[in-house]
């Protein structure tokens, strides 16, 4: 009886370790099948892995032939894992703190980019328009956010290309008002208004003022960052806000506010388009075709997992509680294509930032042009694209 201990499980799959094969050291009469994890199988695992061998002994031949042929196969089976072949490219996902970025921190956590052979690393900033700054200076690759802070980053020589749309909805923009100051649309006349200049909560708050004929000049516009219109609110300074979630759920609890109107009360809607780095996208096109169908497979899965995808977004959003993350993915649709109707609304947006100076063209059409790059798209999932 072997006095050994048996062998303990390893608690990887067996394809994963690599075996090495010898012959015993007792004449040839055995041979050593030993299972033995490389440094980079056990880093890549995450696990400390021992070494398990046995010799088995057997005089016949055609007995030891056969063993032979047996070790031969689990030595080829133990080594055809690609991924323990080769590194994983690195992908920087910039993403902000909130529930919009959702798609790109599940599709990071959930392991969809790893299952395409990516190495996904999240960084957090503070707010979605600062993540497109990111990838204009050239410390990130992917992140995703609605059309105008795309378009002006394009207009100032930014290189960034929208590659698919992530979401679309009209329910996660909002005005929030002081309730006692405001009760009718002529409310607004005379009164302080925040917004984040450039954002898409900055085209709601003019197509508000415009659907209700207030003149632009009748009110006082105030740009600021989204967080810091909350106090803003509390102490007064300002009397509405236009802005995104979660900042227009977490506005309800200051006295007197509440929230006057969604976006597509106001007839907008926006697409929150996937934007890459355009050298990225097109000098690393693998790479990034291997991210837009990570991120196309994390839409399906979404649609039909919303619950479970809130638990996964709240890892990194940090939410008083996933219930809260959970309602605000329910204002999102996640179609995971890119269809031709982006250009005409883009086209719109860009008018728009263009005639209130926001960003600088002569072409605004041709700026939507060079923004939309459908081309991986049409590689990873040609058939959602009519591009």
């Amino acid at each position: 009886m072997d006095p050994r201990p048996p062998c303990s499980p390893i608690g990887i799959p067996r394809r994963a370790v690599p075996l090495t094969l010898s012959l015993s050291p007792s004449g040839g009469e055995g041979i050593e099948i030993a299972s033995s994890p490389s440094p980079s199988v056990r880093e890549r695992v995450g696990v400390r892995v021992g070494v398990c061998s046995r010799i088995i002994r057997a005089k016949n031949p055609v007995t030891r032939m056969l063993l032979g042929a047996l070790a031969i196969a689990l030595l080829v089976s133990g080594t055809n894992d690609p991924t323990a072949a080769q590194s994983r490219k690195k992908v920087v996902v910039a993403v902000g703190p909130s529930s919009d970025m959702a798609l790109l921190i599940v599709a990071v956590k959930k392991g969809f980019l790893e299952k395409h052979g990516l190495d996904p690393q999240i960084k957090v900033f503070d707010s979605s328009p600062q993540a497109v700054q990111v990838l204009v200076s050239g410390q990130g690759d992917v992140t995703m956010n609605t059309e105008p802070p795309h378009l002006a980053a394009r207009a100032r020589g930014g290189k960034v290309v929208q590659v698919m749309t992530g979401w679309i909805s009209g329910r996660n923009a909002a005005a929030v008002v002081a309730g006692n100051l405001i009760t009718k649309p002529e409310d607004f006349i005379g009164k302080t208004i925040a917004t984040q200049r450039g954002s898409g909560s900055n085209y709601h708050l003019v197509s508000f003022l415009a659907k209700h004929k207030i003149p632009a000049d009748k009110v006082t516009i105030q740009y600021m960052a989204a967080p810091d219109q909350l106090p803003a609110l509390a102490r007064n300074d300002v009397q509405a806000f236009f802005s995104w979630e979660p900042y227009v759920t977490r506005a309800q609890s200051i006295p007197n506010a509440k929230v006057w109107s969604r976006a597509e009360d106001d007839g907008v809607e926006f697409r929150d388009n996937v934007l890459m780095r355009e050298d990225f996208a097109r000098g690393d096109r693998e790479t990034a075709i291997k991210v837009v169908k990570a991120l196309v497979e994390t839409a399906d899965w979404m649609r039909a997992n919303l619950r479970d995808a809130a638990r996964v977004a709240n890892e990194v959003l940090r939410a008083q509680s996933e219930e809260d993350v959970y309602r605000e993915l329910q204002l999102f649709t996640y179609p995971g294509d890119f269809r031709k109707s982006v250009v005409e609304h883009e086209t719109r947006i860009a008018q728009w930032g263009a005639s209130l100076g926001l960003f600088q063209t002569s072409d605004p059409r041709k700026l939507v042009e060079e923004l939309v790059y459908p081309d991986l798209i049409r590689t990873a999932a040609p058939d959602r694209t009519d591009m």
